[in-house]
C-alpha cells in the first residue's frame, strides 16, 4: 500500500516540477507587445508604406457595411484577427468603434474626447489598441477597457510601435513621447519641440493640420525604423517660414533610452503629410506643398532626387520594395505610378480613365488596390490593377457610396475593408459556405 502511495506521489510530483522549472526558466518566447498581423497601424506599418504581403482571393465580395454616425477621416485598421477598427467625429453617441469581421457587429463602441476622430488605432498581436484624443493618450483593451492612460500636451496623432513592448506617440503641438505598452510608463525622458505649448488648450491649432499650417507644428505621424530605432517627423519650427524633414534616434545608451535629433532637412515650399520609409529603410518620401516628391537618404537626410507630380492630393503614398509608387492626388486626378531608380523618379503608367478618391495599397503580389471614380458615374469603386501596367484585374462596387475614400486595408488573411468619409465602413471577404 505504502509504494503505492509513494508511486502516486510521484506521478503528481513530476508534472508540478515540470511547471516550476519552466516558469524559472528564461525560454524563447517574447511577450513584449509587437504590431499586429494585417494592417494595425496608419499607412499599414511602421514605414507608412500602405504595402502589404498577403494574398486577395478571386472570390473576394461585399461581406457588410456599416454607418458610423459621422465623418470618417483616419484610415482604418484592420487587426491581426480582422476586426475593423474605426474612428469618426460624430455629434452624440459612440466615436470609436472596432467592428467583428464576421457580420460587422461591434466588438466595442466608445465616446472618446475630440481629436481621437484624426487617429488611425495601433494595434498589438493580443488586440490591445493604443489611441489618443485631445490631452490624453490611452492604451486600452479588445474590448475597450482602458489599460493605462497618460496625459498628453495637444492631440496625439496615430501611433506607432518603435520596438517590441515600446509605443511612440507625436502629439500635434510636438510633444514626443516613448511609452512601455504594457504599463503606460515612459520608456525616455519626454521631448518637446514646442515648449511654450499650453496643456490646458489640448485643441490650439488642430484645425491648422489639416491645411498643413504653423499652428499645427506636426501634423502627421511619423515613419518608423525600429532597426535602426529611428523616426522621421514633419515638423514646423516656431517662427520658420515652413515645415521640414527630421529624423530622431531613441537607441539605449549608459543603460536608459533618450530621444535625440540626428538630421534636418528642409525642402524648398515646406512638407506636407507623413514621411514614408523604404521598405530597406535607405530613403525617406515626402511631398513639398509646390506638387513635387522628395527622396531623402534616410541616413543623412540628403535629398537624393526630387520629382514634379503637378499637386500633393492627400500627401500620402504607397510604395513597394521594389520602388513602385503611387502617389495620392488630389480627388478626380488620374491614378499614377512612378518607380524610384535611386537618382531618380520615373513614369511608368497613367490611368486617365480613372478618378482618384482614394488612398492606395500595393501588395505583394503585383496589384494595387484603390477606390475610383469611373466616367459618368457618381458611386465610387473599389479596383483591383496591375501594378506593373496599371491594367484593370476587377472591380467591385462600393453600393451608395460617393465622396471619398480614406483609404484601403488589407487584412492578414486578404480581406478588404474601406471607409467613405461620410462615414459608410465596407468590408469584403470570401463568401462563407453555407
Amino acid at each position: 500500500m505504502r509504494r503505492r502511495t509513494t508511486t502516486r506521489a510521484l506521478l503528481v510530483l513530476v508534472p508540478l516540477l515540470a511547471v516550476l522549472i519552466s516558469s524559472c526558466s528564461d525560454g524563447v518566447d517574447d511577450v513584449r507587445s509587437i504590431p499586429s498581423a494585417g494592417w494595425s497601424s496608419f499607412g499599414g506599418n511602421a514605414q507608412n508604406s500602405n504595402f502589404v504581403y498577403p494574398e486577395v482571393s478571386d472570390e473576394l465580395s461585399l461581406s457588410w457595411s456599416r454607418p458610423v454616425g459621422g465623418p470618417i477621416s483616419a484610415p482604418l485598421t484592420i487587426s491581426g484577427r480582422s476586426s475593423v477598427g474605426v474612428t469618426a467625429g460624430t455629434e452624440s453617441g459612440c466615436n470609436t468603434f472596432l467592428f467583428d469581421p464576421r457580420a460587422g457587429r461591434k466588438n466595442f463602441c466608445k465616446n472618446l474626447a475630440d481629436g481621437v476622430e484624426l487617429n488611425a488605432m495601433l494595434v498589438d498581436q493580443y488586440e490591445n489598441i493604443y489611441l489618443g484624443e485631445a490631452g490624453t493618450f490611452f492604451g486600452l483593451t479588445g474590448s475597450g477597457d482602458v489599460r493605462w492612460r497618460f496625459g498628453t500636451i495637444g492631440v496625439p496623432l496615430s501611433a506607432k510601435f518603435a520596438a517590441p513592448g515600446l509605443v511612440l506617440m507625436v502629439s500635434h503641438l510636438g510633444q514626443i513621447l516613448l511609452f512601455d505598452s504594457q504599463t503606460g510608463k515612459l520608456a525616455a525622458p519626454g521631448v518637446a519641440l514646442r515648449p511654450d505649448a499650453d496643456p490646458n488648450q489640448p485643441l490650439y491649432g488642430l484645425g491648422d493640420c489639416v491645411s498643413g499650417g504653423p499652428r499645427c507644428p506636426v501634423q502627421a505621424p511619423p515613419a518608423v525604423d525600429s532597426d535602426r530605432e529611428r523616426f522621421y517627423l514633419n515638423y514646423w519650427p516656431e517662427g520658420a517660414i515652413a515645415s521640414g524633414v527630421r529624423s530622431y534616434e531613441y537607441a539605449e545608451r549608459d543603460g536608459g533610452r533618450d530621444i535625440r535629433e540626428s538630421w534636418q532637412t528642409e525642402i524648398p515650399g515646406g512638407v506636407i503629410g507623413p514621411p514614408t520609409l523604404s521598405a530597406d529603410r535607405r530613403t525617406v518620401y515626402v511631398f513639398n506643398r509646390l506638387g513635387s516628391i522628395y527622396a531623402l537618404d534616410a541616413l543623412t537626410g540628403t535629398p537624393k532626387w526630387d520629382y514634379f507630380v503637378d499637386n500633393y492630393g492627400f500627401a500620402t503614398m504607397t510604395i513597394t520594395p521594389d520602388g513602385l509608387l503611387i502617389p495620392t492626388g488630389v480627388l478626380d486626378s488620374p491614378v499614377r505610378a512612378f518607380k524610384d531608380e535611386g537618382d531618380k523618379a520615373v513614369p511608368v503608367w497613367q490611368r486617365n480613365d480613372l478618378r482618384s478618391v482614394s488612398l492606395s495599397a500595393l501588395t505583394n503580389y503585383g496589384t494595387a488596390w484603390t477606390v475610383v471614380r469611373e466616367p459618368n458615374e457618381d458611386e465610387l469603386t473599389l479596383m483591383e490593377l496591375n501594378a506593373a501596367d496599371g491594367t484593370t484585374k476587377r472591380s467591385l462596387a462600393i453600393p451608395g457610396s460617393v465622396g471619398f475614400t480614406t483609404g484601403v486595408a488589407v487584412s492578414a488573411s486578404g480581406q478588404v475593408a474601406t471607409a467613405t468619409n461620410l462615414g459608410e465602413v465596407y468590408f469584403y471577404d470570401v463568401p462563407k459556405q453555407q
